[in-house]
């Protein structure tokens, strides 16, 4: 089963938002615009905590954030901090709810 989205072609595409873009200059319309939650540090106790929360091994949790399980480990034993991307990720995994509006845009 394809799940693909058709997408209009790129020259389309590019005509809408420049028409978009005049009518905002314009103030004959608003930006739409979503709020995201403020980005967070984690503990390498906090990252386990979540690990253990999904009820994901080390090499799940570690392949589901694509690094090695050594980083993981290093993570949750303190030596060393994951990335600011992966500490998005692990918020996100850590709270979906919070970013449910951003994951799962409305109509």
């Amino acid at each position: 089963m394809n799940t693909q989205v058709k997408r209009a072609p790129l020259a389309q595409r590019l005509k809408q938002g420049l028409v978009e873009g005049i009518e905002y200059a314009g103030g004959e319309a608003t930006l739409a615009t979503t709020l995201v939650p403020i980005g967070r540090s984690f503990t390498g106790e906090e990252v386990a905590a979540i690990r253990t929360r999904r009820r994901m091994s080390q090499a799940q949790f570690a392949n589901l954030l694509a690094v090695n399980v050594k980083t993981l480990q290093s993570w949750e034993q303190g030596v060393r901090k994951p990335s600011k991307p992966t500490m998005r990720l692990l918020q996100i995994f850590d709270s979906p709810e919070d970013f449910r509006a951003v994951l799962v845009p409305g109509d």
